[in-house]
């Protein structure tokens, strides 16, 4: 849902409605801009700036005055939740993605983790899909039952789930170790990156160990999301298999 006005904008971020993010026409100035932009901030809430020649697109053609916020249509939760009645840990299985900007990706790998039994997604405030119609629809719904973590900075919250015993694994086909010959009997977080870039270098840096997908030599990699299927079912294999 979008919500446009100064005013109405400002009292939405005054309350503690799921906002995803925030979007102010370029060189629109003033005091409740400056309020707006603060609390977005300090709610780590995603600020897009609108060039003049896209606001038509973005806005539409009401009374915006220059400023829109979109909510969320389900509850959004943060890291102190995980753990806890709100999101607890039962499969010891965290997804985590890294510039996934496709609304469809986004929606089939929430599908493949709620079906693997992952006990949240996490996903950054920026260079993310936003949670959009075709996401929810894509994911069939599961989006709408899989607890979903926004964080301001993925590689702080990578560091802290280090700190919690979590194994920080990306996939990526630069990964030195096979799929298959992981050991995936312990606490994982799964990080996942964009189609074209992969995982971004801060993330590698911080990740336990990389992971990649054995492939026919004709083949250069699979989509992020039929990635995250393969691994995430060979991980509910293994560790059935060792129960």
């Amino acid at each position: 849902m979008k919500v446009v006005g100064r005013k109405p904008v400002l009292e939405l971020l005054e309350s503690s409605s799921p906002v995803q993010r925030v979007s102010i026409m370029l060189e629109t100035q003033g005091r409740i801009i400056g309020q707006i932009i603060a609390l977005a901030k300090q709610r780590g809430i995603r600020i897009d700036r609108v060039p003049r020649e896209r606001v038509k697109q973005v806005f539409g053609t009401g009374n915006h005055q220059g400023v829109m916020a979109e909510i969320s249509p389900f509850a959004l939760y943060n890291l102190n939740d995980l753990g806890t009645t709100k999101i607890p840990i039962r499969n010891n299985l965290l997804v985590a993605l890294d510039g996934v900007t496709d609304p469809y990706h986004l929606g089939a790998i929430a599908r493949n983790a709620f079906g693997a039994g992952g006990d949240a997604l996490i996903l950054p405030r920026r260079r993310n899909a936003p949670l959009t119609d075709t996401s929810i629809k894509t994911s069939a719904g599961t989006l709408l039952k899989l607890p979903v973590i926004m964080v301001g900075n993925l590689t702080d919250t990578l560091t802290r789930l280090k700190k919690d015993d979590w194994w920080i694994i990306g996939a990526s086909g630069e990964g030195k170790t096979n799929l298959w010959r992981m050991d995936w009997n312990r606490k994982t977080a799964l990080i996942l990156g964009s189609e074209g870039k992969g995982l971004s270098l801060r993330v590698k840096a911080i990740c336990d160990d990389l992971v990649s997908i054995p492939l026919n030599t004709a083949l250069d990699s699979l989509s992020v999301s039929s990635a995250a299927a393969v691994i995430l079912f060979e991980i509910v294999r293994q560790r059935q298999f060792h129960k």
